[in-house]
């Protein structure tokens, strides 16, 4: 029995070329440089301004250090024990997840900020931030960071360590003001 010999199919660039055969290439040495004026409706997007709720946070710090195993806590005057009570336990799934692994002072703060106006925006109010442990030998920067920091906003109304499931003494819980 012999096999049936495959139809010869010729290679793209052959086909590519054979098609070409016949274009001339257009020859242009003139380049415009003035740019035509656009329309209002064909304009991109606006810059968007930072509302004036943007966060800014402070460096100058009158807290006294925690360490990395340490369990952090905050309260605004007015929050109901039950939500602190199921907020150290877990029981709210984060709307919003932060990682902070890796960043600097600087990087954090700003992706804190940024962070925090999109949870605003999007309405998320139970959000998570992974702030790490810190090194071995040294006072963890980004924790101690994070404890100043989100005590400075009107709309963070409550923080805690989040539970072992969720990176533990690495990571907060953090409760956001209800937008109106």
């Amino acid at each position: 029995m012999t096999k049936p010999k495959k139809p010869h199919i010729p290679e793209d660039s052959s086909i590519f070329r054979e098609a070409m055969r016949s274009v001339k290439p257009l020859v242009h040495t003139k380049i415009s440089l003035q740019q035509k004026p656009t329309s209002s409706l064909s304009q991109s997007k606006p810059v968007r301004e930072p509302p004036a709720s943007y966060f800014q946070f402070s460096d100058y710090e009158t807290l006294d250090p925690v360490k990395s195993d340490d369990f952090l806590k905050f309260a605004r005057p007015g929050v109901q024990p039950k939500i602190l009570r199921k907020m150290r336990q877990g029981q709210y799934n984060a709307e919003a997840i932060l990682d902070l692994h890796g960043k600097t002072i600087d990087e954090a703060r700003e992706s804190l900020g940024e962070f925090l106006l999109q949870c605003q925006q999007d309405g998320s109010r139970h959000i998570l931030i992974i702030h790490g442990k810190g090194r071995h030998n040294n006072a963890p920067i980004l924790k101690n960071k994070l404890n100043h920091w989100l005590r400075q906003t009107e709309q963070i109304i409550a923080f805690c360590t989040a539970t072992p499931r969720n990176g533990g003494s690495g990571a907060l819980y953090v409760l956001l003001r209800r937008e109106h």
